[in-house]
């Protein structure tokens, strides 16, 4: 019983293995050739049939004609006729069967790539070609896509006062220049820099995060070099740091005051970080509170105008823990504060400034997005910026049109859309 057992079980290994090879074998061609292989195996059983039906209808009127009509005896000189008779039948088999079929199609693929290539697209697979032809969307991310993927600061809110241009450095208050170019400094990845170009006359390459680059260019702007900084406060001193993720889209970043007190500094996106404000600083630099009502100004008049220009808006704020009784926005401690209570610890903030980042759009995008819905090939974007700013890139590229229904939806929403009560 247990060796028939074993030989069952042998059988049945066997069986899955040889299914899973003629899957890997199915999975290995593409979709025009295994519809391509499935016609030629049709071709071939046709084939076949019609090489036995002549050899059949050949036989049959050579043995009518030769041993019935002239009444002839088998000799072996007719078994040479029966040869050819097979002859023919294997040709007209031979001919039938389309060997090339498979054969063309990869040749043909080979040659896609080929040409592909010669537009600087790299194609892995030869299949690659056939499946991008049989698209019919486009889900195409933003940045460094659509967009040249070179942010900039372009316009500023700092201390209650808007920048069309970007300021100078003695255009503003001494403390809050100080402070908006210290929170920029620390508060950013020590990787992202900007460094000259190599060929003289170019603008200066822009290495990691983009963004962080676009405010380290406007500090840069300013007159300062944020270098000099970095050296004054170097990372092993920092007390804690939140990086940024997408949850809570701030990165925050604690650094100590040197007399027993902290400072942290929040930048992210402004809807969050102004949410997070309690003060603000007024035109002549003074602290002063912020209310609910001035929030939704904010709002309205900055963050969303900003946004319905195609700009990312950045928000900067900071707050000081102090060990004694300091001004409104400093909160009195007694005790180095608990860090991984990031909730409290990031709140009560007072915004230095709101910054905007603009990330032009690539000249040959609106053409390529036209000659797409000519083909009859939807695009959409993916980004994740703020609804309005995603609504006028996706404007500037052609893929919304004034007075064409469009849709423009958050990852809250698309999730509600796709799940059923149950969450599946």
């Amino acid at each position: 019983m247990t060796l028939l057992g074993a030989t069952d079980k042998s059988k049945e290994s066997k069986e899955k293995g040889s299914v899973k090879v003629q899957n890997e074998e199915k999975s290995n061609k593409s979709v025009l050739q295994l519809k391509l292989t499935k016609l030629a195996l049709q071709i071939g059983y046709a084939g076949s049939a019609i090489a036995l039906l002549t050899i059949v209808i050949l036989v049959v009127k050579f043995s009518v004609k030769t041993y019935v009509l002239e009444k002839r005896k088998f000799s072996v000189k007719h078994i040479n006729s029966f040869v050819h008779f097979f002859i023919i039948g294997v040709t007209v088999l031979v001919v039938a069967v389309p060997e090339g079929l498979p054969l063309a199609v990869t040749i043909s693929l080979a040659f896609s790539v080929k040409k592909m290539m010669k537009d600087n697209n790299l194609v892995r697979h030869l299949d690659a070609c056939e499946t991008m032809g049989n698209a019919t969307t486009i889900c195409s991310d933003k940045t460094g896509t659509l967009t040249t993927n070179r942010m900039t600061v372009v316009a500023a809110n700092v201390a209650s006062t808007m920048y069309r241009t970007l300021p100078k450095y003695e255009a503003l208050p001494s403390n809050v220049a100080e402070l908006i170019v210290l929170a920029i400094c620390i508060n950013t990845n020590y990787t992202s820099k900007v460094v000259p170009s190599d060929n003289p006359g170019e603008l200066p390459k822009q290495i990691g995060n983009k963004t962080e680059c676009a405010l380290l260019g406007f500090v840069m702007d300013l007159g300062r070099n944020y270098q000099t900084l970095r050296n004054a406060y170097p990372e092993d001193k920092f007390v804690k740091v939140f990086t940024f993720n997408s949850a809570r889209k701030s990165m925050s970043t604690v650094v100590s005051l040197g007399t027993g007190g902290f400072r942290i500094f929040t930048k992210g996106a402004s809807e969050i970080v102004v949410k997070r404000c309690a003060y603000i600083l007024n035109k002549q630099g003074e602290v002063t509170r912020l209310s609910m009502e001035e929030q939704k100004r904010l709002e309205k008049d900055v963050i969303d105008r900003m946004a319905s220009e195609g700009l990312r808006t950045i928000g900067i704020a900071y707050r000081d823990f102090v060990p004694f009784e300091g001004k409104m926005n400093q909160m009195r401690i007694s005790k180095t504060p608990d860090w991984e209570e990031e909730d409290a610890i990031v709140s009560n903030l007072t915004l230095l400034g709101i910054l905007g980042v603009e990330d032009p759009v690539r000249e040959e995008v609106p053409d390529a997005i036209r000659l797409c819905e000519r083909a009859g090939v939807t695009v959409r974007m993916v980004t994740g910026d703020n609804v309005n700013t995603a609504r006028s890139i996706a404007t500037k590229c052609g893929i919304l049109k004034p007075g064409h229904d469009g849709l423009v939806i958050d990852s809250k929403e698309f999730n509600q859309r796709i799940r059923d009560e149950k969450g599946e």
